[in-house]
């Protein structure tokens, strides 16, 4: 696995939508994701936007399997090869953020011409919503401990002519591995949706 510092153009990062699309220059030849599923083994890359501010270049961290290769429109700023070995019973300090959602029943699916499925996301907002969420999402490979919740703004975009927003929130805390298989795959696969949005990206370190 390679992780990279990526600095974006702020004309370029400013509709969230675009930033994925342009990460994807960093890895030429290589087909885009046709996942129906979380599940499923994520081939491409993930991405954390470590700050982006109006007319300054976004600062982004990608994790991928492959490593980038300099493109216009992109500067790489660092990349670093890792192997991820966590083992059972190890303790590791860990940063998340995440778009913690539940799924509901879409009482207005009958008004969208273009809804196929009956149901919708919606964001967790109570912090007692979103610390199950991640005990979930981690049931299998790690237990959380000492966690701390930071919720962020909306994260406005546009996807050609329709607008949407979703909601994240970073997680911090420390990690205790229960089953060091399982855990290795939610750090090279992700957690949680909007990915695409800089979102999903599990990242560990040692403790001392």
């Amino acid at each position: 696995m390679f992780l990279s510092r990526v600095e974006i153009a702020w004309e370029s990062a400013r509709n969230p939508y675009q930033i994925h699309r342009r990460l994807w220059r960093l890895f030429p030849g290589e087909g885009k994701e046709t996942r129906s599923n979380g599940d499923q083994i994520r081939y491409g890359f993930l991405f954390r936007i470590e700050e982006c501010r109006p007319g300054r270049p976004a600062r982004l961290l990608v994790q991928s399997r492959q490593a980038p290769q300099d493109t216009s429109g992109l500067d790489l700023i660092g990349i670093r090869e890792f192997h991820a070995r966590p083992s059972a019973g190890q303790r590791l300090a860990f940063l998340l953020t995440a778009n913690p959602v539940k799924a509901i029943l879409d009482t207005e699916r009958d008004t969208k011409p273009d809804k196929r499925s009956e149901k919708c996301r919606v964001p967790l907002i109570r912090e007692d919503e979103q610390r199950t969420w991640l005990d979930r999402k981690l049931t299998g490979a790690a237990s959380a401990e000492a966690v701390s919740i930071l919720l962020h703004g909306p994260i406005h975009f546009r996807k050609g002519a329709r607008a949407g927003k979703l909601i994240a929130v970073t997680y911090e805390g420390v990690l205790k591995v229960e089953e060091s298989n399982t855990l290795s795959r939610l750090l090279e696969n992700g957690i949680g949706p909007a990915k695409a949005f800089g979102c999903g990206l599990l990242l560990v370190r040692r403790l001392r």
